[in-house]
């Protein structure tokens, strides 16, 4: 990776994806990536798709009717965007979330 990299998780209320986000964080910072990883709220996603460089989104599985109402906008700003599996949302998997991250930025 060359340049630094933005990945975005979104849940319902930010607060599940804001301990995955940690994992996420732990894992790259392990692997010497230079990957920021940050959360929010889905209520806020479209207006952060808009004004940020974003290179992943990640979707809470509970908030997966978001990608309807994101997809004008994720298709537009051409980020790539991805439902976290119910596994690795659940067990907070900051490895394998990652792994789905660096599929999704293509590094």
């Amino acid at each position: 990776m060359t340049e630094q990299k933005t990945a975005l998780l979104i849940c319902t209320a930010g607060i599940t994806t804001g301990l995955l986000v940690k994992n996420v964080q732990n894992a790259a910072d392990e692997r010497g990536l230079d990957i920021h990883v940050y959360s929010a709220p889905a209520i806020i996603a479209e207006q952060a798709i808009q004004s940020q460089a974003i290179d992943a989104l990640m979707i809470g599985p509970q908030s997966k009717y978001e990608i309807a109402r994101l997809k004008d906008f994720l298709t537009y700003k051409a980020v790539p965007y991805k439902l976290i599996s119910k596994e690795n949302y659940e067990i907070l998997d900051g490895e394998a979330v990652l792994e789905e991250i660096i599929a999704l930025i293509g590094e």
